[in-house]
């Protein structure tokens, strides 16, 4: 049996629902940890607005494990996301920038340092990105920053179904880079839908958490994350928990 790791759910899983309305579909599934998206709420909401979510969070018995995915293209921009994260509890922040940008790696560094917060280097794919140079999408792309840049906060937050599409199987992602990964996108890609289910294509969930139990030292959750229709975000993630909680508990 693997640890017990928790099992969280990327909140743009629901991209189309409130904060409020997810929170709701959340109820009947167990998974109380959630990486919050800025759409749904972030350093561009007003006061008022986020202390009403914070309110209702909380009435919701949900912890925010981190936030993110947050883009970044030149330094200067990502202060106020981790002023922010550090304001909602994270534990860490989910990072997305050109590999080059030698800069904003030396600013993540820094404000990690400063709020205390992990930083999680997210891979990405041809799903969402045409220019793959402005995204880290192979091993050697966050090998050339994590080698140079050997900080205990500056980490990788691996993305099972983006590192899938591009031929990279997460399992040597696992063996390559062990205690740098700080946090995880579970999903996988099939036939059926180029975003899928954990366990629903190639991904191998049981093999994954199992090496993620004997390479990593991961605190964070497993957050399953996908974008399928709306009307069957909830019914995905009843499935997705389903099976990654019998890969934690085999």
């Amino acid at each position: 049996m693997a640890r017990d790791f928790d099992i969280g759910v990327q909140t743009v899983v629901y991209r189309d629902f409130s904060l409020a309305a997810l929170l709701a579909e959340l109820e009947t599934t167990g998974v109380t940890e959630i990486e919050l998206w800025g759409h749904h709420l972030s350093p561009e909401h007003d006061d008022a607005t986020v202390a009403v979510a914070l309110d209702v969070l909380d009435d919701a018995g949900a912890s925010v494990c981190g936030y993110g995915v947050v883009d970044l293209e030149d330094t200067g921009e990502a202060r106020d996301h981790f002023e922010f994260a550090d304001r909602l509890g994270a534990e860490y922040v989910t990072v997305n920038y050109p590999p080059a940008a030698d800069a904003i790696t030396e600013e993540l560094v820094d404000l990690a340092e400063e709020f205390a917060l992990d930083v999680g280097i997210h891979n990405y794919s041809s799903v969402h990105h045409d220019d793959l140079s402005q995204v880290f999408s192979t091993i050697d792309d966050v090998r050339s920053v994590l080698d140079r840049y050997d900080h205990d906060r500056l980490g990788l937050c691996l993305d099972t179904g983006h590192f899938l599409v591009e031929d990279v199987v997460p399992e040597d992602v696992v063996r390559e880079f062990g205690d740098r990964i700080n946090s995880c996108h579970l999903k996988d890609t099939s036939e059926a839908e180029i975003e899928d289910v954990p366990g629903a294509g190639q991904l191998d969930v049981p093999t994954f958490v199992d090496l993620l139990d004997d390479h990593t030292g991961l605190d964070a959750p497993l957050v399953i994350e996908y974008e399928l229709p709306q009307d069957r975000a909830t019914d995905a993630l009843d499935e997705a928990v389903g099976t990654l909680r019998d890969a934690i508990d085999d």
